[in-house]
């Protein structure tokens, strides 16, 4: 906010406004960011591809979506990890800590080869659609992502023709014009020229001289939304362009200080910024990587994320080398919204607020209801243990039967038990558990090929400690899939499996969170639909059987406790045909570890058992043949870290972060 504040009164004297609007509009922008604060995600890992059953290391930057700052108000992030099929295999929890979002994931033992993502984002950012966070990754070989269908489906008319507004630059200024109808003269159109939503200009524009801005009057860099409002501050016509992010850089310098060599072979390497502000800091991850000859530097970075990826409503990660390209970036922009806020309503006072509160702790919740008539509890008791931890806390229920646990910051696999009783002690109730909700990812991804294959596994440590003997390389097969589970007919014809070693991998608390990861699946009041699953007499959920009998409709999947689930299997579309009629709208099959579930041996109890998704425990780093060093967190004006003189050759060195002024830092030294 401080950036943001300083920016607009600083813009103040650069804005074309008259003297009764200039106030009000400025005011409603400041407004609307309080109320709805929004925040960017980026993934800095200490690789870009790996083997299936390997570790990825990582460091969060999670920063202010207006100033790029790292002020941002989530305590908490989100990492997963999601396959070809767009699975998500792997969710973690990061804790802001002092080193800010530091964790790790491990990839599954015998994942297939493919790209897979990184998706990162808070419980903030779910308040905007569109707004993706992605970065690819590569298992099993070395990929190179290419640029996406938007780079050849821009119908050129739409560039071209049937325009009012045009915007073109010559050199550092941009020049606004219009051009139409003959009666667009008589019509009464105003501009407003925003960056991140810090106005830039606004004005009336007239339709014969347009309007010419010049470059040092635009302080911000990235995407500059034109937007073309009518007489009653509607939007008619909205064109990006991206502008100045040298702007939004901070430049970096890596020399290797050879003259400076320690007696025991440590060779000095400086990471500086000559153009640093007074009291102005960084925030880095560093690593130093061997070089190979399929790198050449086409993935996303932390400019090209944060300054172009994130500001583009629906479109997903790209490649750097896209920025390099004024062909291919127009057509990036072309039909394209910035959309994080309708600036035209910002405009007509119309500020709204996120859904979803930005999440500073963590939380356990639910209800408890009677048995007969599910009717809520006013004053129960609940008491929620941790025998792990030694920690005990209580707390009622409200008049609508509700119950919360707060400040719950605890490491993942921190199991609870939870019981219920009524004000006067009695345990016949029904406790029910919240679910915590994840959205599935159902956008598309964007291409890549295939460079090179990779084989070899590269995590072996450097250096053969002393005493140690070097083993050759041993190359273990197997012939599992992926999916312990795909064992039985059914299951081999099942869309999404889940396995024993699945299932407790993820640590689902519950059925409906593990059938939220599977694309086209939604739980809504309980209910399990497959995308799709409509007919004439509505919406149908999908059938749900447990040890392959179908229990009913309206059976409570909360009663299957996670501890007697070995499998779930999901069957969609033209797989359900093994189930008959009754399949129609899509199967959930459920498989117990006994083989014999019966409805009526299920009993309703006032206690729930159940672990939650943690904040994760950062491990120590260990180097690996392709990233010998991996520093994820550096906060300071310069650095000076002594390395082996071995990296000196055929290594790089990859900075990326941020600095207290917002600017973005990227640079890669050899």
């Amino acid at each position: 906010m401080r950036k943001l504040l300083f920016t607009i009164l600083l813009l103040c004297a650069h804005v074309v406004l008259s003297a009764q609007t200039e106030n009000v509009l400025l005011n409603r922008i400041l407004r609307q960011v309080k109320l709805f604060p929004q925040e960017k995600t980026y993934v800095c890992t200490d690789a870009d591809r790996y083997q299936a059953g390997q570790r990825i290391f990582l460091r969060v930057f999670l920063v202010n979506a207006i100033t790029h700052q790292t002020d941002s108000i989530s305590r908490y992030v989100y990492v997963e990890l999601l396959d070809p099929e767009r699975l998500i295999v792997k969710r973690v929890r990061l804790l802001r800590s002092d080193q800010g979002f530091v964790g790790y994931m491990d990839i599954p033992e015998g994942v297939v080869k493919g790209r897979y993502m990184l998706r990162s984002y808070t419980r903030n950012m779910l308040n905007v659609e569109g707004f993706e966070s992605l970065k690819s990754i590569f298992v099993g070989g070395c990929g190179r992502l290419l640029p996406s269908k938007y780079a050849h489906a821009v119908d050129k008319s739409v560039q071209h023709g049937g325009r009012l507004l045009h915007v073109s630059r010559s050199g550092t200024d941009v020049h606004v014009t219009l051009s139409g109808s003959q009666d667009l003269a008589q019509r009464t159109y105003w501009l407003l020229v925003h960056c991140r939503s810090i106005p830039s200009y606004f004005g009336k524009i007239d339709g014969r001289e347009g309007v010419v801005l010049h470059g040092d009057s635009l302080a911000q860099g990235g995407i500059y939304a034109f937007l073309l409002l009518d007489s009653s501050f509607r939007t008619v016509e909205e064109q990006l362009c991206f502008l100045y992010p040298e702007k939004e850089q901070c430049p970096v310098s890596v020399r290797w200080e050879d003259a400076h060599k320690t007696p025991d072979g440590l060779v000095p390497c400086s990471v500086t910024a000559e153009g640093l502000k007074e009291g102005e800091t960084m925030n880095l991850s560093v690593r130093i990587e061997r070089v190979g000859e399929q790198d050449d530097g086409a993935g996303s970075d932390i400019v090209a994320h944060l300054l172009f990826d994130q500001d583009l409503c629906g479109c997903p990660e790209e490649p750097a080398s896209v920025l390099g390209e004024r062909d291919t970036l127009q057509a990036f922009l072309a039909g394209n919204s910035w959309g994080r806020y309708r600036m035209d309503e910002v405009i007509r006072g119309m500020c709204r607020r996120g859904k979803n509160e930005a999440e500073k702790s963590a939380v356990i919740c639910g209800k408890v209801e009677t048995l007969i008539g599910h009717r809520p509890i006013k004053d129960g008791v609940v008491n929620l243990i941790s025998p792990d931890k030694g920690f005990y806390a209580a707390t009622k229920t409200d008049e609508k039967g509700h119950f919360v646990f707060e400040g719950m910051d605890f490491p993942e696999g921190t199991q609870y038990v939870l019981n219920a009783f009524t004000k006067t002690g009695k345990s016949w109730v029904k406790l029910v558990l919240d679910e915590d909700v994840f959205p599935p990812y159902a956008g598309a991804l964007p291409p890549f090929e295939w460079i090179a294959d990779d084989t070899v596994r590269t995590d072996a440590t450097l250096d053969v400690p002393e005493g140690g003997i070097r083993m050759e390389e041993v190359q273990v097969f197997s012939h599992r899939p992926s999916y312990a589970s795909r064992s039985d007919p059914y299951a081999h014809t099942a869309d999404f499996s889940f396995g024993l070693r699945d299932i407790e991998e993820i640590g689902a608390t519950c059925l409906h969170e593990l059938l939220r990861r599977v694309p086209g699946v939604t739980v809504e009041f309980g209910k399990c639909y497959v995308r799709g699953g409509v007919t004439v007499g509505g919406r149908r959920p999908a059938a749900v059987a447990i040890d392959g009998i179908f229990v009913n409709e309206d059976y409570d999947l909360d009663n299957v406790q996670m501890g007697d689930v070995a499998r779930v299997d999901v069957f969609k579309s033209g797989s359900t045909v093994i189930w008959g009629a009754v399949g129609g709208m899509g199967v959930i099959s459920i498989t117990t570890k006994k083989g014999d579930f019966r409805v009526s041996d299920v009993p309703l109890t006032n206690t729930k058992t159940f672990t939650t998704l943690g904040y994760q425990m950062p491990r120590k780093y260990t180097p690996s043949r392709r990233t010998p060093v991996w520093i994820p967190f550096l906060q300071g004006t310069s650095f000076r870290l002594l390395l082996p003189e071995a990296l000196r050759r055929g290594c790089q060195v990859v900075v990326e972060g941020v600095t207290s002024e917002g600017r973005l830092v990227r640079c890669i030294g050899r």
